[in-house]
């Protein structure tokens, strides 16, 4: 990528139609909005984004909306708030009434503010923009809360499998796997637990994320759910109890490392990178993370990139859709549509979706047939945008559903109940009826509307 460019790209002020990144979509609303408002003078908007891995990026977002804000004649204060400290630092504002005017979020975000809702209905603001340039359907429909929009989907992040290929072929194995039974069968025949190597690096620590999500969403392939779409809790299905004792099976035989059932969301990608496991699910930062470091070159060379395989009844992926929301208490909600448009442009877009690539994809259609997306890593990453309708709770429609879902998130149900029978502190059955129990109790707390 030539990140410079981009960067000075992104100081430009109002950019001209672009055919060449993605597709070129019209972005002449945010022009003839420009003009509008800047006849009018003067506003004031405070902004706080969630700050991302990349400073380059980081840097070309501030000067795009300085660039509004000179163009406006307005003033935009600009604040960047690591992932870490975003949701306390909103809580607090939201609780004392002192809120900034647009923010970063996402669809679990909002709905762990159930059953209150201090986001604005934006749903006409997509429209717009999606018939202006159509979203990917999966994005579309994945962002919405009972058909309803609180933000405004405009990076999609995901979950990329990475495999040996040195150690397929040295397994005999020629082509890459389609489904998770071919995952499991690749890792198994991978393994070398003798020699320090393991075929398939899913963590079953008591904190671990990516173990959590991996579960949930190698469930959901093979056809079960934690969740119903009326929000009643499923888990105790044969999807379940086939998939965790499958992986006590593969845990038993040295197909996953020991280690595991002690790692935090960063052990997959450790055990990856020092070259013990063949198989990690894990975000395109750990592609970067090669792609940037001279001594995982050959690493590099021996990695496949994909993006997740099917089960036996779906491919639905966990959805990541994140993007600018307005907070309901806004002072000034017609300029922080305007800045939105403003983001929206479609030249300055696709410029700035290089910079993040591939670690988040863009939301737009017309992308699947750039340059850019259209091959290597990238394309892969678009694939898994392509699919990425699940959630925390999917397929439960409800908001008070999926508030539930998203509050236990972070209690890691999934995570525990591996941890519980790998470790032999309750077997399938126990373990399975253990997050029952826990997700009944947690959604005895939950207050209805």
């Amino acid at each position: 990528m030539k990140v410079k460019k981009l960067v000075a790209l992104g100081l430009a002020a109002v950019m001209t139609l672009s055919l060449a990144a993605c597709g070129g979509g019209s972005s002449d609303s945010s022009s003839s909005s420009s003009d509008s408002a800047s006849s009018e003078g003067g506003g004031e908007l405070n902004v706080w984004l969630e700050k991302i891995f990349t400073d380059d990026a980081n840097n070309a977002m501030e000067e795009r909306i300085n660039s509004f804000a000179e163009e406006q004649g307005v003033t935009v204060n600009v604040e960047f708030i690591s992932a870490t400290d975003f949701t306390t630092k909103l809580n607090a504002a939201v609780e004392a009434g002192n809120v900034p005017d647009v923010v970063t979020s996402a669809v679990t975000k909002i709905v762990n503010y159930y059953p209150s809702n201090p986001f604005l209905d934006v749903t006409d603001l997509v429209e717009e923009i999606n018939s202006e340039r159509p979203y990917l359907e999966a994005i579309s429909e994945g962002s919405k809360i009972e058909d309803k929009n609180y933000f405004v989907p405009m990076t999609s992040s995901s979950t990329m499998m990475f495999i040996r290929k040195d150690k397929m072929e040295e397994a005999g194995l020629t082509e890459l796997p389609k489904t998770w039974d071919e995952v499991f069968e690749y890792a198994e025949k991978m393994s070398d637990p003798d020699n320090g190597f393991y075929g398939l690096a899913m963590g079953c620590g008591p904190t671990d994320e990516d173990g959590e999500n991996m579960f949930r969403n190698i469930m959901w392939n093979q056809g079960g759910y934690v969740f119903d779409k009326d929000g009643n809790i499923t888990l105790d299905n044969d999807a379940a109890k086939e998939l965790l004792t499958k992986y006590k099976e593969m845990y038993d035989n040295g197909v996953i490392p020991p280690a595991a059932s002690t790692w935090d969301s960063g052990g997959n990608n450790t055990s990856y990178l020092m070259g013990e496991s063949a198989i990690v699910m894990n975000a395109p930062t750990m592609y970067n993370s090669m792609m940037t470091d001279d001594s995982y070159a050959d690493l590099l060379e021996n990695t496949e990139v994909m993006s997740l395989p099917a089960g036996s009844d779906n491919n639905v992926t966990m959805g990541f859709a994140a993007g600018p929301a307005i907070m309901k208490d806004s002072k000034n909600i017609d300029l922080a549509k305007e800045l939105i448009r403003y983001l929206f442009d479609s030249e300055w877009y696709d410029q700035y979706l290089e910079i993040t690539a591939p670690v988040y994809a863009p939301v737009f259609q017309d992308c699947k047939d750039s340059e850019t997306w259209s091959q290597g890593v990238n394309a892969q990453v678009l694939s898994y945008a392509e699919n990425s309708t699940g959630y925390y709770g999917y397929p439960v429609e409800s908001t008070r559903g999926r508030a539930v879902a998203a509050k236990s998130y972070f209690t890691f149900p999934m995570s525990n109940m591996m941890n519980q029978v790998v470790t032999g502190a309750a077997d399938v059955d126990t373990a399975i009826a253990n997050a029952v129990q826990d997700l009944e109790e947690l959604d005895a707390t939950v207050q209805d509307e």
